[in-house]
C-alpha cells in the first residue's frame, strides 16, 4: 500500500513520487519506519525549482495527511527543508543552512537509542536535532508540481563510504565536493591523503575515480597506519605499514616492491580495492577487474585507505557508490553460505 497525498503520483517501482498539483502543500509517507536502532533514509532530488519548497521528514504513521509547509504537532514531525531549515513539531527551530536545489540528495540518519536525528546532503552532515521518539516514517513533503524524489535503494551503503580526511590532508592537498575530491595542488612531491575510515577487523572496499593524471604520472592507493598522511614518499616507508597499487602496475608492502608488471591506470579509470582484515589479504582492482593481491597484511593493526599523489595536479574522486561494491556483497555472502555449510557439516558429524 502507498501511502501519499491523492496529489502526488507514485511510479510502479514505488520509488520515484512526483507532486501533480500547485495548491497547499502534499506528503508521500514510506512504507517503513522504525522506533528503535539506527535508520537511514535517502532521496535524490530530481526536480525542485529555485526557491521552491521541499522536505525530507520523519513523522508519525499518519504524516502522509499533511498539507502544511510546517506540520503541525500531532504529526511528531523532524524535517529538514529545502530553504535550509529543521523542522520540530511545527516549528522552525534551526534555520540558514544549506539549501536543496535539483540534482542533491538527502538523507536522515534516525538513532533512536540517543534520540538524535542528523539530516544529510550529498552524504555530508549538515544539521541535526534531537528528541526524537516513538514509531517514526520517512516523508517527502511537496511545496509544488512537478517536484520529485527517488528513493537510493542502497542508502545504507551510500552512507557507509568515507571522505577524506580534512583534519590530517597536507597543505599540498585540497578537499572538494564535501572532501569526496582531493587534488595535489602543490603539483610537486609526494602528498598522501587518507580517508576518514578506520578498520582493525572485517572486510571493506574503497575505490575512487582518476579525475585527472597525466602520462606518465603517479598515484598510488592502499592501505595504512591512521598516520600515513604523513608520508612525503613515493613508496611509503616501513613505519607506515602500508600496502599499495600504483599507477605503473607495481605493489609495494612496507616500503618495497613486491611485484611488478601488472596492468597500469589511467586517468579516467575507476581504482580499488576490497580489503579483508580476518584473513590479512587485499584484492586491487581497475574498471572492477582485480588486477593483484597481497596477503600477510600486518596483524592487530589499524589501517585506512589512503592515496599517494605524485608531481602533477593530480586528482581523484572517492566513488559514493563503488563499481566493486556488487564484488564485496558477493564475496561476503559465499563467506556466510560458507560458515553456514560448516556448521551444518559439523553438527551432522555430531
Amino acid at each position: 500500500m502507498v501511502y501519499k497525498s491523492p496529489d502526488i503520483h507514485v511510479s510502479q517501482d514505488h520509488l520515484t513520487s512526483t507532486c501533480l498539483s500547485y495548491l497547499a502543500c502534499h506528503t508521500v509517507r514510506g512504507t517503513s519506519g522504525a522506533s528503535t536502532g539506527v535508520f537511514y533514509f535517502e532521496v535524490r532530488v530530481n526536480y525542485v525549482k529555485l526557491g521552491g519548497y521541499l522536505a525530507l521528514a520523519l513523522g508519525a504513521h499518519n504524516i502522509y495527511q499533511n498539507k502544511a509547509v510546517r506540520p503541525v504537532a500531532h504529526y511528531h514531525c523532524f524535517a529538514y527543508t529545502s530553504q535550509g531549515e529543521i523542522l520540530s513539531m511545527g516549528q522552525t527551530v534551526i534555520e540558514g543552512l544549506p539549501r536543496i536545489v535539483s540534482g542533491d540528495s538527502m538523507g536522515l540518519r534516525a538513532d533512536f537509542s540517543s534520540g538524535l536525528l542528523i539530516f544529510y546532503k550529498n552524504r555530508h552532515p549538515v544539521g541535526h536535532i534531537g528528541g526524537i521518539s516513538g514509531e517514526l516514517f520517512p516523508a517527502v513533503i511537496y511545496g509544488n508540481e512537478k517536484f520529485s524524489t527517488t528513493i537510493y535503494t542502497n542508502a545504507r551503503q551510500r552512507l557507509e563510504v568515507p571522505s577524506f580526511h580534512q583534519e590530517t590532508a597536507p597543505k599540498g592537498i585540497r578537499l572538494e565536493a564535501y572532501d569526496m575530491t582531493a587534488k595535489n595542488v602543490s603539483g610537486k612531491g609526494f602528498p598522501t591523503a587518507r580517508a576518514s575510515s578506520c578498520y582493525r577487523s572485517g572486510t571493506f572496499a574503497f575505490e575512487v575515480t582518476v579525475e585527472s593524471l597525466e602520462e606518465g604520472g603517479f598515484l598510488s592507493i592502499g592501505i595504512g597506519s591512521l598516520n600515513i598522511a604523513e608520508n612525503k614518499e613515493y613508496m611509503p616507508p616501513e613505519k607506515f605499514n602500508s600496502f599499495c597499487f600504483t599507477s605503473s602496475g607495481e605493489m609495494f608492502a612496507l616500503g618495497q616492491v613486491v611485484s611488478g608488471g601488472h596492468e597500469h591506470f589511467y586517468q579516467g579509470d575507476v581504482v580499488g580495492f576490497i580489503c579483508n582484515l580476518d584473513k590479512l589479504f587485499v584484492n586491487f582492482f581497475i574498471n572492477a577487474k582485480e588486477v593483484g593481491e597481497m596477503r600477510n597484511l600486518s596483524p592487530n593493526m589499524e589501517y585506512t585507505p589512503f592515496v599517494v599523489f605524485g608531481n602533477g595536479n593530480f586528482k581523484v574522486t572517492i566513488n559514493r557508490v563503488p563499481k566493486i561494491g556488487k564484488i564485496l556483497a558477493l564475496q561476503e555472502k559465499m563467506s556466510q553460505e560458507s560458515k553456514s555449510s560448516r556448521q551444518k557439516n559439523f553438527l551432522d558429524n555430531e
